[in-house]
């Protein structure tokens, strides 16, 4: 998917939606926050420190998916590169607009963003809506952590395989570690 594709989405259902997918901007970590509020227990959503943080962190892609028309936040994807795979830290999305294709097309940009190398999560036991919609992405089980989440929370890793991380970035050779 091209940035372009994931911009002319139509995210559906009964409020379907026109949506652009973007990096998140500073105005938008408040709509994020609440996002994260939303979505997680205390302790475990970021506040605006941290995403502030995250979101000036040159190596870390932090995208957004907005609805074309008003710039409404809908839903957030937190991402980095660690030994060459990418790692999803957080996504999230608003409650109205889950099971309409928000955190899908949150993936497919950030497989546009960050191309090569296997995407690797975590995902709290259980959750069992969002391990299934990472299967049906294509991850699979590859690990498990006890108490990763909190006590008596344990978390599942998934990986989606991919081809390893191209050598050169940008049309200039790189001695095969990517930076970003």
């Amino acid at each position: 998917m091209t940035p372009r594709d994931a911009n002319e989405l139509v995210i559906c259902g009964e409020n379907a939606a026109s949506v652009e997918i973007d990096d998140a901007r500073l105005h938008d970590l408040r709509a994020v926050a609440a996002i994260q509020r939303a979505s997680f227990r205390p302790g475990l959503a970021y506040g605006m420190f941290p995403l502030v943080t995250l979101r000036i962190m040159p190596f870390v892609t932090f995208l957004v998916v907005r609805k074309s028309k008003t710039g409404e936040v809908m839903g957030c994807i937190i991402a980095d590169r660690y030994r060459g795979d990418v790692r999803i830290m957080n996504i999230a999305v608003h409650p109205e607009w889950r099971r309409r294709g928000v955190a899908t097309a949150l993936l497919r940009a950030l497989d546009e963003r960050l191309p090569g190398g296997n995407i690797v999560l975590m995902v709290e036991e259980t959750n069992h809506g969002a391990q299934a919609l990472y299967q049906e992405d294509g991850f699979t089980r590859s690990g498990y952590q006890r108490n990763y989440y909190g006590s008596h929370r344990h978390g599942i890793e998934m990986t989606r395989q991919r081809q390893p991380p191209s050598a050169v970035r940008s049309g200039k050779p790189t001695s095969g570690h990517i930076r970003v």
